[in-house]
């Protein structure tokens, strides 16, 4: 669980730095939103799973560990 939530962080703000370097085309904003829906469906993915007391699938997943 610690790995997957490491990685939903660093990854997270990858994204939300390219988000923000394509503002400047507008594309950003959607792509901003893309990533606080990623960001929000991982960690609910990664909450469930602690609670069920399984590990996550694929920690090391760039998409939703699944």
């Amino acid at each position: 669980h610690y790995t997957f939530l490491i990685r939903t962080f660093w990854i997270g703000l990858l994204y939300a730095l390219i988000s923000v370097v394509l503002m400047m085309v507008a594309i950003g904003v959607v792509l901003m939103f893309a990533v606080a829906v990623w960001f929000i469906a991982r960690c609910i993915l990664g909450l469930q799973a602690l609670q069920r007391g399984e590990p996550v699938k694929d920690p090391e997943s760039w998409f939703l560990g699944l």
